[in-house]
């Protein structure tokens, strides 16, 4: 084993992956991928917003008439200044253990993404968190690490979150 893909998006289990990848890392001499990908914005659905024309030609893409040579696309979600110093952080941190360290910054679909750096850097393990969110949210929203699952050909080493922590700790406990 001697590249981990690590995918993050400052959650609160993004810690938790790294310092775990980190320590795996050291154990067998490996080198850590850290993956931030950069999410597109979804251009607005048609109708969403509950707009209607009445004389307001430039309201028509929310809408759901369509407007000759307008096509919204999506475009990258903006990062934050504290999303790029933790990113620099995390990868001092991992160089200052003797660890090779690569950042990649992909933008498009999530799963996808992540997929797409393990295959480009032949991963040999995929580390990564889940949010602890219930099926619902994970319906309505999607979840990347459950694409991720589906898809990878690769062995992904899954770190419950804080949510799934505590629902765990919930059921072990005696009533």
């Amino acid at each position: 084993m001697k590249r981990i893909l690590v995918p993050i998006d400052f959650s609160d289990v993004t810690p938790v992956v790294i310092d775990l990848a980190r320590q795996l890392a050291k154990a067998l001499d490996a080198e850590i991928h850290l993956v931030h990908v950069r999410e597109l914005s979804a251009a607005a659905t048609p109708g969403t917003l509950g707009y209607g024309l009445a004389g307001m030609p430039e309201l028509a893409p929310m809408s759901g008439v369509p407007v000759p040579g307008f096509e919204p696309m999506p475009q990258p979600i903006p990062e934050d200044e504290d999303q790029r110093l933790k990113l620099a952080q995390w990868q001092k941190e991992i160089a200052q253990d003797g660890i090779k360290i690569t950042l990649h910054e992909p933008t498009g679909a999530v799963a996808e993404e992540i997929l797409n750096q393990a295959d480009a850097i032949s991963a040999d393990l995929i580390v990564m968190g889940t949010h602890g969110h219930g099926a619902m949210y994970n319906l309505l929203v999607g979840s990347a690490t459950k694409g991720v699952l589906k898809h990878s050909t690769r062995p992904v080493l899954l770190l419950p979150g804080a949510k799934s922590q505590e629902s765990i700790k919930k059921r072990e406990r005696p009533h």
